[in-house]
């Protein structure tokens, strides 16, 4: 058929011509729109001012620019030692001519951070900035307008401006000098800054210098020495730049002033704003909601829904009504009691100081308070009065408990590339547990652990020693040996030994002062900054467990005392179970968290000798003689002090300081049943302290001793 299609593929390419490219699309959309950060201020300063004048300017307008940069001669800051300065930044640069440097600013700015901000703002060190006037004027600049704006001085006959006043650039201007800067140093031939860097940006951009942008002028001020000594005089609402400030107290001075300044007119804009609100709200105009009161507290809480509205409830003198949702009428008692007074009393008060006396107080007729967890407390009081004619006044008052002034505290630098130095006391009847924990420890420790095992041999005042052979932990430090030899120098197992004697016919293996000469003798072989973790070979060791440990304990500020999750008795848990599962499941079966335990706490060792030498009658142990000592020393204080409160552990020495202790459940750390426990008799002679690990461990739930109860009763009855 004619009409018929048909394919001619004759000369026809079998494969595409244009082979498909996958496009790559940047990580963040910021960066394929093109959307930059607003204000970049960059700051040229000097080996002789960089300590003072630098400092200054960061301090007092950092916080209000989204960077803020230091530019300056490499000598110079070798020379001013800058490492040691707390600024965000300062470029050197190896060329020291002075006349260049504002073009080394300018090249580094183009090459760094031309696709990150949309404006750059370039002054000296010897000018203060006011970087809120800054901010608002940048913001209200739109990003597609070219600008090339400063401080014009008339007086001098320059068309330049003045770099120590400050000159605002926009991203599109700073890019046509990226072009020119060779030009500009070529041709920087005058001894003033502003001449070169203003001669540069003409050639480049072909803008001159405007005082004028969108309507907002950039204001700048050079103080004289008589201005210098009477700042109080000047008017602190109209600049953007005060400059040639030769002192960094000025920038201080100038701070100060300003904000006074700025709060008053805040202050009168704020009042006259809200008596116009309030004539508007007077007319149906407005919202109560939408002004909170007091002025400067944060606004009630909305509900989003009918579940979540905070009510009011509803008391008198004695009694709250319907506080919740099961209870009618409840007393009021205690602080609730004292509030609702204090309350009561001072609008009474204020009232009767309002109306000049002339009113008496007669009853509370209605009380009602509310509680706002992100506000306060809110009370509404209905008050009736009589005044010198005897007639009845009903006056409502309204009164607020704001919350206290919420502040960011500024807490330590911690990190989880911490070295943990794990200390782990064993006695002899530990052999087997330290066995399978170092093993375990071995197997599981990686180069990026940062962990150091340290083991506390606990030797009994008979019994062989290092260099015997039969030495009762030979077998443990051959293991060490092995173990340590195998691994990398990251992962690393010590011991150190201890020769515990008999303190009056008793071995203290558990006591918390042996605790004490551990850590005394190991602060000798640690430098302070160590972060030591005291713990126990029938652990499950773990890596969250650990970095826990690390960013729970702060140097100077906290101590971490982690409460494990302990197994209970396995003659109850796993009765009836074929095959124990190797690792300890949390669950109410199992075992619980015991509150009494401990024996495991994270610290740094710095803070433990700062906390160590303020126990004055316990003296320092430094070798294994001195143990007996310390008992003398804590026995005669006892003895000299009856009412005393003795330290019965490091955590409690911890706890009288002014030092956080966080102990919390630690879901980490789970601690298994010692096998050693079950011979040890309830008669034994060894003293109960809070490191006896067999003394009323958790045994088993309630209902697993009932269960086996049960199953003896029975067993019995059936003998029988």
């Amino acid at each position: 058929d004619e009409y018929e299609p048909r394919i001619n593929l004759a000369g026809k390419p079998q494969r595409a011509r244009k082979v498909p490219q996958n496009l790559i699309r940047p990580r963040y959309y910021s960066t394929e729109l093109g959307i930059r950060e607003r204000l970049f201020v960059g700051v040229l300063t000097s080996e002789n001012t960089v300590r003072s004048l630098a400092v200054a300017i960061n301090k007092t307008s950092s916080h209000l620019v989204d960077k803020i940069m230091f530019f300056m001669d490499a000598g110079g800051a070798e020379k001013a030692n800058v490492i040691t300065l707390k600024l965000p930044g300062i470029v050197g640069f190896v060329d020291a001519q002075p006349h260049l440097k504002p073009f080394h600013m300018l090249k580094y700015l183009t090459d760094n951070f031309l696709e990150e901000y949309d404006f750059f703002f370039l002054t000296k060190d010897t000018s203060y900035v006011d970087a809120d006037v800054l901010s608002s004027l940048v913001k209200s600049i739109s990003v597609s307008v070219e600008v090339h704006a400063g401080s014009l001085q008339v007086a001098d006959g320059s068309p330049f401006c003045k770099l120590d006043g400050g000159i605002l650039l926009s991203n599109s201007v700073l890019k046509k000098i990226q072009n020119s800067l060779d030009w500009c140093v070529k041709n920087s031939f005058s001894d003033f800054d502003d001449e070169n860097v203003g001669r540069c940006i003409l050639h480049a951009s072909q803008l001159p210098c405007i005082q004028f942008v969108e309507g907002s002028k950039l204001r700048s001020k050079a103080l004289d020495d008589q201005e210098k000594k009477n700042l109080e005089t000047l008017s602190y609402n109209k600049a953007l730049t005060y400059f040639k400030l030769d002192d960094h107290k000025l920038f201080y001075q100038v701070l100060l002033l300003s904000a006074v300044v700025r709060h008053i007119k805040f202050q009168k804009n704020y009042f006259l704003e809200r008596f116009f609100w309030s004539r508007q709200r007077m007319c149906g105009y407005s919202n109560e909601r939408d002004f909170p009161w007091p002025p400067g507290s944060y606004p009630p809480r909305r509900p989003k829904t009918r579940f979540d509205v905070t009510p009011w409830l509803h008391f008198d003198n004695e009694k709250v009504y319907l506080p919740s949702d099961f209870v009618n009428v409840q007393p009021l008692s205690g602080a609730d009691l004292l509030d609702a007074k204090n309350v009561l009393n001072r609008s009474v008060e204020w009232l009767i100081e309002r109306y000049s006396g002339h009113i008496r107080f007669k009853q509370m007729l209605n009380g009602y308070r509310r509680f706002d967890p992100s506000r306060g407390l809110d009370y509404v009081l209905d008050l009736s009065f009589r005044d010198n004619t005897g007639r009845e006044i009903i006056k409502r008052v309204e009164a607020s408990k704001p919350l206290g002034r919420v502040e960011m505290l500024q807490m330590a630098y911690v990190t989880e590339n911490t070295r943990v130095y794990l200390l782990v006391p064993l006695v002899v009847s530990d052999k087997e547990a330290a066995v399978d924990f170092m093993t375990k420890y071995s197997e599981t420790c990686t180069q990026s652990e940062l962990t150091f095992l340290m083991l506390v041999l606990l030797y009994e005042p008979n019994a062989p020693g290092k260099g015997h052979v039969a030495d009762v932990f030979k077998n443990i430090k051959d293991l060490a040996l092995e173990l340590s030899s195998k691994k990398h120098k990251d992962c690393k197992i010590t011991w150190i030994s201890i020769k515990v004697p008999t303190i009056n016919g008793v071995l203290p293996m558990e006591d918390h002062l042996i605790y004490f000469a551990m850590v005394d003798l190991l602060s000798k072989k640690l430098p302070p900054e160590s972060l030591v973790l005291l713990t126990e070979p029938n652990i499950e060791l773990r890596t969250d467990y650990l970095n826990r440990v690390r960013m729970g304990t702060i140097i100077g500020k906290q101590v971490y005392s982690p409460i494990p999750f302990t197994e209970f008795s396995p003659e109850f848990v796993y009765k009836n179970m074929s095959q124990k599962n190797p690792t300890l499941e949390i669950h109410k079966n199992t075992g619980r968290f015991d509150i009494n335990n401990i024996r495991h706490l994270a610290f740094y060792m710095e803070d433990y000798i700062s906390a160590r030498t303020k126990i004055n009658y316990l003296p320092v142990v430094k070798a294994d003689k001195d143990i007996a000592r310390l008992y003398i020393g804590y026995n005669l204080y006892l003895t000299t002090n009856p009412n005393a409160d003795p330290i019965t552990s490091i955590l409690d020495m911890f706890s009288r300081l002014p030092i956080s202790v966080l102990r919390a459940s630690e879901p980490a750390l789970r601690l298994h049943r010692l096998k050693n426990c079950s011979n040890i008799s309830v008669d034994s002679v060894q003293p109960r302290t809070k490191y006896s690990r067999c003394m009323d461990p958790p045994v088993a739930t309630r209902s697993q001793l009932g269960q086996t109860l049960l199953n003896m009763i029975y067993k019995e009855s059936a003998l029988v």
